[in-house]
């Protein structure tokens, strides 16, 4: 996120032409911070809408209880569906797969999958603070790009008597990052509501991926 918020002010053309920087630990650095992560925000959620999902806003005006999830293939390819859980407000628990060509299936789950989720979630919904940084210096290069790494990216919402909730992860990142189990036991969840199709733990969204492709 830091590395955003930084490319973000060297891509406005009046800020490079000054090659500036804001001090470390100034208000203004701390302004660039935050709107990077708003900025994170509503690109998470745009693509949630852009692939068929109501906004989150919605949800939350109407009081509507929801964890979702949409998956993208590593080489963006699969129009792979989406994943919205919602509680409702008697406790009963449904699924729906919500695919990006608008259409949508729906299947009952048991009130014990909403606790158990909740459970997993850890921080992965809680934001980052701001933690002051230097500023790079005019002779310092920029640090080196990533390297390339194809893998499947899983973008997360939430909305709930907490608030809204965002974030994102990817298996490039690895396990240790927040989001991990999450990700794949909403997968696993999914696919046994499917019961002409099976789970795979060491391929968890390949299967998903599978099971809920247009093309079967």
């Amino acid at each position: 996120m830091r590395y955003l918020a930084i490319l973000a002010l060297v891509a406005s053309p009046a800020i490079s032409q000054r090659s500036y920087y804001p001090p470390k630990g100034s208000a203004e650095q701390r302004a660039l911070f935050e709107r990077g992560q708003a900025g994170q925000r509503d690109f998470e959620q745009r693509l949630f809408v852009e692939a068929g999902f109501r906004p989150l806003d919605d949800m939350t005006s109407k009081k509507r209880a929801v964890i979702r999830a949409l998956f993208e293939s590593p080489y963006r390819m699969l129009p792979v569906s989406g994943v919205e859980i919602e509680r409702s407000s008697n406790s009963s628990v449904t699924l729906t797969m919500i695919g990006r060509a608008g259409q949508s299936t729906s299947s009952p789950l048991p009130a014990s999958t909403w606790s158990r989720l909740i459970g997993m979630q850890a921080d992965l919904f809680k934001p980052k603070p701001y933690v002051a940084w230097d500023p790079p210096k005019a002779d310092q290069k920029p640090p080196a790009p990533p390297p390339i790494c194809h893998g499947w990216i899983i973008r997360f919402g939430k909305s709930d008597e907490s608030g809204l909730g965002s974030a994102s992860w990817g298996t490039c990142g690895g396990n240790a990052q927040p989001g991990a189990d999450f990700a794949r036991e909403i997968a696993k969840v999914a696919v046994a509501t499917r019961p002409d199709c099976g789970f795979n733990a060491a391929d968890p969204f390949g299967s998903f991926s599978e099971c809920f492709s247009p093309y079967q």
